[in-house]
């Protein structure tokens, strides 16, 4: 028990157990090609499909084949029921093929913890045929990259809503580990939004923003950061583009780190004939630094590269 509430706490995934998994039937997945599924050609999903081809060309051992098809072609999803891994990029691409036969292996990318535990529950299937690399980055991350950054700060002030609320337990323990003491004040509402702010404000060296649709939204970033600006309190992020907004600092993953672990998955459930690992965090990843906000809060950080050496560390010393 002590094994799964320590998984469900790094990495924010389902609490279904490996002992699930054992019981599931074993089909072999010895696919020879793997159909990406994507809603549109944008620019991230076409950079996926580029890396990941890239990745898969690296390992000669395999005999994986690379077929991409939108979900306007939805009806050639059936080649892929009985030989092919389908890999699904974003949300809507994962629902479609979660409506698949329950026999093909399906993983989905660009897709939140929260959405894929909701179609997983939704489409009946089991995990080990259905799984994902989703777009959360574990908080152990999240607060270690603080502790990188910030070695001095002492305390981590935390805003939960009512999706992220239930990880309020592995907040505490995890920050603590680091040696923080941790504040956490609840919105259920964007009104008490503001208030619950200042209040983590007033006794925080920092702001750990933990996504959640409530607290951290459009609507909500430009104040949330205005605020952080007054009270010269950093924000740590968790994306890419809200560092852009005006947190301080982040960890994120891309397309091509996703890709990359994407194509390990695909390549090695191939060459073991093994059932879809359970759903995974972000294995790889990048530190990004507002050096605006830097200056404006007069610090002097290290390079992000060596920002993320420091972050490794932590990592491997947990």
């Amino acid at each position: 028990m002590l094994f799964v509430l320590k998984q469900f706490f790094t990495a924010r995934l389902t609490s279904i157990s490996w002992l699930l998994l054992a019981s599931l039937p074993m089909y072999a997945n010895a696919y020879t090609g793997v159909t990406v599924v994507m809603n549109n050609t944008s620019t991230i999903n076409l950079e996926f499909v580029k890396a990941f081809e890239a990745a898969l060309a690296v390992d000669k051992t395999h005999t994986l084949k690379v077929k991409v098809i939108n979900l306007s072609e939805v009806e050639k999803l059936v080649v892929a029921e009985n030989s092919e891994l389908v890999i699904a990029l974003g949300v809507k691409s994962l629902e479609a093929s979660s409506k698949l036969r329950h026999t093909t292996p399906v993983l989905g990318v660009f897709t939140p913890l929260p959405a894929f535990n909701r179609l997983l529950y939704k489409s009946g299937r089991r995990l080990g045929i259905f799984s994902a690399i989703v777009l959360d980055q574990p908080y152990r991350r999240q607060i270690g990259l603080a502790k990188a950054v910030l070695p001095d700060i002492k305390s981590l002030g935390i805003l939960l809503g009512a999706t992220s609320g239930r990880y309020e337990d592995f907040l505490r323990q995890g920050a603590q580990k680091h040696g923080y003491t941790v504040s956490i004040e609840h919105v259920y509402d964007e009104s008490d939004l503001i208030p619950k702010l200042e209040k983590v404000f007033e006794s925080n060296g920092a702001l750990l923003a933990i996504p959640d649709p409530i607290v951290y939204n459009r609507q909500t970033a430009q104040s949330i950061l205005l605020t952080s600006y007054r009270h010269q309190i950093p924000v740590f992020g968790y994306s890419k583009s809200y560092v852009k907004a005006g947190a301080l600092a982040a960890v994120f993953s891309d397309a091509k780190h996703l890709a990359r672990q994407a194509a390990e998955v695909a390549i090695d459930t191939q060459k073991k004939q093994a059932l879809l690992p359970p759903p995974l965090v972000p294995k790889y990843f990048s530190v990004i630094v507002n050096r605006q906000v830097e200056k404006s809060l007069g610090l002097h950080l290290a390079e992000e590269q060596d920002i993320y050496q420091k972050l490794l560390e932590l990592e491997d010393s947990e």
